[in-house]
C-alpha cells in the first residue's frame, strides 16, 4: 500500500513538473501584454493566437513543414520495410554484423559537427538543390533510415512465418507479401516509425536553416525569426507561435495512439 501511494505521488509530482512550463507557454500566450513574470499582470486575451493566424508566413512554413515532414516519413518507411524486411527473413554471409555497422557508422557518421555540414552542403549545392523540400526530406531520411530499418527488423523477427508461407503458396510476389500480410501485421512498428521521423524531421532546425530560404522556409524557421531581435521580442506572440506549431504532432499522436500503446510496449 504504501509502494502504491509513495509511486502515484511521485507520478503526480513529476507530471507537475513536467507540465509547469507548458503551463507557463499558455499562460503567456493569452496574456496581452508582452511579456509575464510570476505574480504580475496578467491580461487574458486571444490577441496573440489571432495575430499568429492572420501571418501569411506561418501558413507557408506550416505547408512546407508539412510537406517536408511528411516526404520524409513516406521515403523512411519505403525504404526502411524492404530493408527490414531483407535482413530479418533472408540468410546471408555478415548480415547480422552489417546491419549493426550500418546502424553505428551512419549514426556516428551525422555527428561530424561542422565538418559532415561543410561536406553535405557542397554536395547538394553542386547538384543544385538547395532550397528544395523535397531534397531535404531525402537529407533527413538518410540519417534516419538506417535506424528504422533495425527498429522494423527486430519487429519482424516476432512475426510468425506461417502466414507468409501460406501466402507464397497461394502465388504471392514479394511485392504482394508485403503489402497484404506484412504491412498489416507491422502497424504498431511502423506507428512507432511514422511518429518518431515525423517529429524529427518536423523540430530540425540547423539543416533547415542551411538549405532553406525565402517562401521554402519551414515552420520552425519562421518561429525563429520572431526571435531576430532578442531585445524586442513579443513573447506572446512568440509562445501562442509555439503551441499552434506542437498542433500537428500532438495530433499525429492521437491518430495513431492504438497502435502507439503496442509499438512502444515492443521497442522500449
Amino acid at each position: 500500500m504504501r509502494a502504491s501511494l509513495l509511486q502515484t505521488t511521485t507520478a503526480v509530482i513529476a507530471t507537475a513538473l513536467l507540465f509547469y512550463p507548458v503551463f507557463q507557454i499558455i499562460l503567456l500566450s493569452l496574456n496581452k501584454l508582452p511579456y509575464f513574470r510570476i505574480g504580475g499582470e496578467f491580461i487574458p486575451t486571444l490577441d496573440s493566437f489571432m495575430w499568429v493566424l492572420q501571418q501569411p508566413e506561418f501558413w507557408r512554413g506550416l505547408l512546407n513543414s508539412l510537406i517536408v515532414s511528411l516526404a520524409t516519413v513516406a521515403i523512411v518507411i519505403a525504404l526502411s520495410l524492404p530493408g527490414a524486411y531483407a535482413f530479418s527473413r533472408y540468410r546471408f554471409k555478415g548480415r547480422d554484423s552489417l546491419l549493426s555497422f550500418y546502424v553505428v557508422f551512419t549514426q556516428m557518421a551525422g555527428g561530424l559537427g561542422i565538418a559532415g555540414l561543410i561536406a553535405l552542403f557542397a554536395i547538394v549545392s553542386a547538384l543544385g538543390l538547395r532550397n528544395n523540400l523535397l531534397a531535404l526530406a531525402v537529407i533527413y531520411a538518410a540519417g534516419a533510415i538506417p535506424y528504422h530499418t533495425w527498429l522494423l527488423k527486430t519487429y519482424i523477427d516476432t512475426i510468425p512465418k506461417s502466414a507468409e508461407e501460406a501466402a507464397l503458396i497461394d502465388g504471392a510476389g514479394i511485392n504482394t507479401l508485403l503489402i497484404r500480410v506484412v504491412l498489416p501485421l507491422m502497424a504498431p512498428a511502423l506507428a512507432v516509425s511514422a511518429i518518431l521521423t515525423f517529429i524529427g524531421a518536423w523540430g530540425e532546425l540547423i539543416l533547415a536553416n542551411l538549405f532553406l530560404s525565402g517562401e521554402n522556409r519551414t515552420l520552425i524557421l519562421w518561429i525563429y525569426s520572431l526571435m531576430s531581435n532578442v531585445y524586442s521580442v513579443q513573447w506572446n506572440r512568440f509562445a501562442a507561435a509555439a503551441l499552434l506549431y506542437a498542433i500537428p504532432p500532438v495530433a499525429l499522436y492521437v491518430v495513431l495512439q492504438k497502435f502507439l500503446r503496442r509499438g512502444l510496449a515492443f521497442v522500449y
